[in-house]
């Protein structure tokens, strides 16, 4: 067998496990990513947090149930400006989210940077927290909703 011959075998052995690799891939992908059925109830369905630019940052109490039960769950939370306002949720992580509420605290804080620069002062931000399981590419339904008012009003 020549030397081009190897190499064109190669780079076709090469190629058909790329394809398949990145097939398998996709699939998992789309089956993972998939409506799931299940729905967040938050208690309370939104939050407000203020604090003062001197404090830093401010916290509120939140449960939520999940209908039907999902296993395991993972919170993510985000903010619309995460230069500024950080948002963030402990614990962020549950065995199981069913019909008994499992309580989390919702932290909305300055950035370092933010808090350097004074950029924080009289800034407003909203947010969200989801719950995604079992996978972290399936979120359910319902978000708590956050806004976040750093400053005096």
């Amino acid at each position: 067998m020549t030397s081009s011959s190897r190499l064109r075998t190669l780079l076709a052995a090469i190629v058909l496990v790329a394809l398949v690799a990145i097939g398998v891939g996709a699939g998992y992908y789309f089956a993972s990513a998939s409506d799931n059925s299940s729905t967040v109830n938050w208690n309370p369905s939104n939050l407000k947090i203020r604090f003062s630019p001197q404090v830093g940052s401010g916290s509120l109490p939140a449960s939520f149930t999940c209908s039907p039960s999902v296993s395991p769950v993972t919170l993510k939370a985000s903010s619309s400006d995460p230069g500024i306002i950080a948002i963030t949720v402990s614990p962020s992580s549950f065995s199981t989210c069913g019909s008994t509420p499992d309580s989390v605290a919702v932290t909305a804080a300055c950035t370092p940077a933010a808090l350097t620069s004074g950029t924080c002062a009289q800034e407003e931000a909203t947010g969200t927290v989801v719950v995604c399981g079992p996978s972290p590419y399936t979120c359910l339904q319902n978000s708590l909703q956050v806004e976040v008012e750093a400053g005096e009003r």
